[in-house]
């Protein structure tokens, strides 16, 4: 269910998201149980919460298994996450642009290399003299 955080949990009962974690299983495989009546689950403040006997009964843990409870997100967890992922995104741009850049700037010095050729050409035709031979940049 939306909203549903791991700050619901407690020793005894747990969301469904941290349920499915200790499961493993998914959070959709325990609501569809939930929908087909084969997992009585509980609310607890909007928040669809399990008890850790109910998933015992109906064989989701072993008996002997030990519940650690997983360790609840800080409410920044996620978008902190996101943001490293944007920021490192981002980076990965910044080296293209920056190796975009190198390869523009060699292009652009190519071409005022060849345009003072022409223009020396071009002025040596326009007076009707011999050219100078200028040795062209590859």
């Amino acid at each position: 269910m939306r909203g549903e955080t791991a700050g619901m949990t407690t020793a005894r009962s747990l969301t469904l998201a941290d349920a499915a974690e200790v499961c493993g299983t998914t959070k959709k495989a325990l609501e569809r149980r939930a929908e087909r009546g084969t997992l009585t689950v509980g609310r607890r403040g909007g928040v669809r919460v399990v008890d850790v006997a109910e998933l015992l009964r109906v064989g989701l843990l072993a008996s002997d298994a030990q519940v650690s409870v997983p360790r609840p997100s800080a409410p920044m967890d996620r978008p902190l996450a996101v943001l490293a992922r944007r920021v490192a995104e981002a980076d990965d741009d910044l080296t293209d642009l920056r190796a975009a850049l190198v390869s523009t700037e060699a292009a652009l010095r190519r071409a005022r290399d060849e345009s003072r050729v022409l223009r020396t050409r071009l002025a040596a035709l326009a007076t009707g003299t011999q050219p100078e031979m200028v040795a062209e940049t590859a």
